[in-house]
């Protein structure tokens, strides 16, 4: 099947939604970015979308989604939006309509990124032939991978590995999983790895501290780090260092010769933290098997776009 003219594709995260129009070579016109809570539904943000649109409005859309896409009915892990495929796809008289995970999509970017789009946090001999993973702490804790199968064939995997089991590596990360062990029950990776966990850190680390920070959000811990406060700054490298050791974890159970990818919203905004943390310490020390990931190497994606070029890859690729 030949590839389609205009089509519409949108990020579909717990904070934000980003809609673009794709053209047939990828090329992507008219972004936006719109704020989830200003929108009550799904529906309403696409037709704000569309009131501004100076194309045409596309017959076609394929939607990355931050939680699973399988099923007749979305619902957003971060978030209360949620639809029916078959009615949003009537309501907007979409001849196709395909939804996959947000981090399928950014999986399918892997092969077309390059140069200024992605930053090297570690070197490494990349194996072509081998998988990526594709990890990204944001408003979840997102993971998928890339498998390549040939010439211009590919699969991707995407899940839930966010949700695995937090394993803490020091006596500092014992008692803050003892903390959220006491608040949540189960305590998960994406308890202390994405903006939410971020804010479980900063305010572990306080009251370790003797000290009352107040309210605060995983954005206002970055801009208190980036100013140097030392609460703020000691949290974002805690951060760092527990993601190398569940992207370390991950790395070894897809078995991604072929690199690791680092997405999300929060790495890159806070780079340079992650090159002064532990990351990389933690990402390699995995005792008898650490010699498995030597060559692997690291980047984070700076293309905040990233996500819909790999999702008019997948919807190609599912046509065909």
């Amino acid at each position: 099947m030949p590839q389609s003219a205009d089509l519409l594709v949108a990020d579909i995260g717990g904070t934000n939604a980003r809609f673009a129009i794709s053209d047939a070579d990828g090329g992507l016109h008219e972004l936006r970015v719109l704020h989830a809570a200003n929108f009550p539904k799904v529906d309403e943000a696409i037709t704000a979308y569309f009131a501004d649109l100076k194309r045409p409005r596309p017959t076609q859309a394929c939607f990355a989604v931050a939680c699973p896409a399988s099923g007749p009915e979305i619902k957003l892990t971060n978030s209360s939006w949620r639809f029916v495929k078959a009615d949003l796809c009537q309501q907007f008289q979409f001849d196709r309509f395909v939804v996959i995970n947000d981090f399928e999509a950014l999986a399918a970017s892997v092969p077309v990124l390059s140069g200024t789009q992605l930053a090297e946090l570690r070197p490494g001999r990349a194996d072509p032939t081998s998988v990526s993973l594709v990890i990204g702490p944001g408003t979840g804790l997102g993971v998928g991978a890339y498998v390549p199968a040939g010439k211009n064939a590919w699969a991707v995997i995407s899940g839930e590995g966010g949700h695995v089991g937090f394993a803490p590596n020091t006596e500092e990360e014992v008692r803050l999983w003892r903390r959220m062990r006491e608040k949540y029950g189960r305590v998960s990776a994406e308890r202390v790895l994405n903006g939410a966990g971020l804010v479980n850190v900063y305010r572990f680390i306080a009251d370790e501290a003797g000290q009352q920070r107040g309210e605060v959000d995983a954005p206002e811990i970055s801009r208190r780090a980036l100013a140097g406060e030392e609460v703020a700054t000691n949290a974002v490298l805690m951060f760092f260092d527990m993601l190398g050791s569940v992207t370390g974890d991950l790395a070894l159970a897809f078995g991604s010769r072929a690199g690791v990818y680092i997405g999300g919203g929060i790495t890159p905004k806070l780079l340079d933290f992650a090159r002064r943390s532990n990351f990389i310490d933690r990402f390699l020390d995995k005792g008898r098997v650490a010699a498995i990931l030597q060559s692997m190497p690291i980047w984070v994606i700076l293309e905040g776009r990233a996500a819909l070029y790999g999702v008019r890859r997948q919807f190609d690729r599912e046509g065909t």
